[in-house]
């Protein structure tokens, strides 16, 4: 009787045993995961940041063209108005 209480603990301690190494592996599994999305959001909020920031450059760089433009020629921002 004895040898099945021994061949019973040490079943058990090997399903236990087992179930760690699985618990283990299940969260480097998880911790990967996790870490490949918080990569892929940093790097889609790199572009988008990029992107306004370049957005806004451009914008500048129209405004200062519409600016050269108007100091060359000596158009006004407003339309001349028909004289009487």
């Amino acid at each position: 009787m004895n040898w099945k209480v021994g061949l019973t603990s040490i079943l058990c301690s090997a399903a236990l045993l087992s179930q760690s190494r699985l618990s283990e592996y299940l969260f480097e599994e998880a911790f990967s995961f996790l870490l490949v999305i918080a990569a892929v959001l940093i790097l889609i909020w790199l572009i988008s940041v990029t992107f306004v920031i370049f957005w806004h450059g451009a914008c500048f760089a129209v405004f200062l063209l519409k600016a050269m433009g108007r100091w060359v020629t000596g158009a006004e921002r407003t339309r001349l108005a028909l004289k009487k």
